[in-house]
């Protein structure tokens, strides 16, 4: 037994399908597992009662819950079949993840070192395949929301690894949106990357607050990345990233987005402008940042929390772009005076 399919669903939340499907157990070892080594930022084992207690339970003979795996693809017709759903799993299972059930995997691995373990019991498993990678992180988020075992900001690192390179080689999208990994930009700090993905994420500059628990930080983040109905949005990361990259080509450009707190602003407010600003010249994003930083220098920097101003400023003034880039100093000063 390989994977045996039983039904098709469409979600049309995400705008992707899901399909109920079960295996052996000894075939997610051999293929469900390895993916997650796919990860290079991984959740660590828990050694708790509750998966000490389905250790035992897997070689006493229980059917485990489900785990679900997740793939990037889009069907080029909406009659989408079962036949359609595993012939394409089949080819690609390889470059799939786990959306839910790292730990249920991580325990059914240590349980198989019994002599009573039976590698022939019956796993379920739900496939969800959705055309893009934000839409599979939210329903990752809806999925894990409230197991405080993993926040939502681990989350989103670990899908960062999944679907970004980091090196020292620029960003190459590639031709297809889902379709493998792309190289995150050139020169770009890891931790930066994925605040800017956080705050995208969460349509929210707001992504850090010493003044707030940790922990509560991570369910703020987690409820403002369900509210911001990643399903409905125009545009996708990976557009953020494209942007990013197109900037390299000028040296203030490239400089001016490395900085976190512009990165961050630029993550959130590009979301809403990104198509019209890949149709800017580059000159002209140029001369319009370097008037904003004029007006931006004229702020009394020992009366506001400077890096906060710089987040929210930033991520408006790309929201607005359109509406904001030809003003000169001065307007921009006035537009800036009503943040302070």
């Amino acid at each position: 037994m390989n994977i045996k399919y039983f039904t098709i669903d469409q979600d049309n939340v995400i705008d992707g399908y899901v399909s109920a499907a079960s295996t052996t157990y000894q075939y997610a070892l051999e293929h469900l597992l390895p993916l997650i080594g796919r990860l290079d930022i991984q959740r660590n084992t828990l050694k708790t009662k509750f998966y000490s207690r389905l250790e035992q339970d897997i070689v006493r003979g229980c059917v485990m819950p489900p785990i679900t795996v997740a793939l990037v693809h889009e069907f080029a017709s909406n009659d989408v079949k079962i036949d359609d759903i595993t012939s394409f799993i089949s080819e690609n299972l390889s470059d799939a993840f786990i959306l839910d059930g790292i730990q249920r995997l991580n325990t059914l691995s240590r349980a198989a070192h019994s002599k009573d373990f039976d590698p022939k019991r019956v796993l379920h498993i739900n496939f969800v395949i959705a055309n893009s990678r934000d839409k599979l992180l939210y329903r990752m988020i809806t999925l894990n929301n409230g197991q405080k075992a993993m926040s939502a900001r681990h989350q989103i690192e670990m899908l960062a690894d999944t679907f970004f390179e980091f090196g020292n080689i620029p960003l190459k999208l590639v031709a297809e949106k889902g379709k493998g990994r792309v190289r995150a930009p050139e020169t770009f700090k890891k931790a930066d990357f994925v605040k800017g993905y956080v705050a995208y994420l969460s349509n929210s500059v707001n992504i850090d607050n010493q003044k707030i628990i940790e922990e509560k930080m991570d369910e703020l983040i987690a409820s403002r990345i369900i509210d911001s109905d990643i399903p409905s949005k125009t545009s996708e990361f990976s557009d953020i990233v494209e942007a990013v990259n197109r900037f390299s080509e000028i040296p203030f450009l490239r400089d001016w987005v490395r900085v976190q707190n512009n990165f961050i602003g630029f993550c959130v407010g590009s979301a809403d402008s990104i198509k019209y600003l890949n149709q800017c010249e580059l000159t002209a994003i140029e001369s319009s940042l370097l008037m904003f930083e004029k007006a931006f220098d004229s702020v009394n920097v020992s009366k506001v929390n400077i890096g906060k101003l710089r987040r929210e400023v930033v991520a408006e003034y790309f929201r607005c772009f359109e509406t904001l880039k030809d003003r000169g100093e001065f307007e921009l000063l006035d537009w800036l005076s009503s943040w302070i």
